[in-house]
């Protein structure tokens, strides 16, 4: 949970579905466990959803999740080649939260930023690069009403509605 002037905001981390049925063997993708762990780290609290571990619709099960903890910020991403899932998955937040902020990361952003935005037309963020320290000041920046300009390795629309890439983050030791 983030807290913003008193308000406190939930994250909810999603893994996007890659097998076809639960129980299905899968290689789990360590990023988002990464990011996870950094958010948890840096004190906020975070819930994860592995849509791997259930056979329901991902809408049906955004909707639980959204509705049951509350969750103001979705955090997805991987790879090009689960673009259906990962807009699957902010899509129905959209739906089930008009206001809720999606936060996509992974290579499906970080190998052509703009075009992933475009196409991933319910991501309010794309963190560009290693997300570890990315998705952390940004919930922060998010919490504290900050400007987002000073997160490194951020793409987002700007109050024009065009694209800002922020610099380029720095590679984790």
């Amino acid at each position: 949970m983030i807290l913003i002037g008193g308000i406190i905001l939930n994250c909810l981390i999603v893994m996007p579905r890659i097998v076809e049925k639960k129980g299905d063997w899968y290689f789990f993708p360590l990023g988002i466990a990464y990011v996870s762990s950094s958010m948890k780290k840096a004190g906020l609290d975070v819930i994860n959803l592995n849509l791997n571990d259930t056979d329901k619709n991902v809408e049906e099960v955004m909707f639980e999740y959204v509705n049951k903890f509350n969750i103001d910020i979705v955090l997805t991403g991987g790879l090009t080649g689960q673009y259906n899932s990962i807009r699957e998955i902010i899509c129905s937040s959209k739906k089930c939260k008009k206001k809720i902020i999606n936060i996509v990361g992974g290579g499906i952003i970080t190998s052509a930023p703009e075009i992933a935005m475009e196409a991933l037309e319910f991501a309010d963020f794309g963190i560009i690069g290693e997300g570890e320290i990315t998705a952390v000041e940004l919930c922060q920046a998010i919490m504290s009403g900050g400007d987002f300009n000073i997160v490194d390795g951020l793409v987002f629309y700007d109050e024009e509605n065009r694209y800002l890439k922020t610099k380029k983050r720095e590679e984790i030791e």
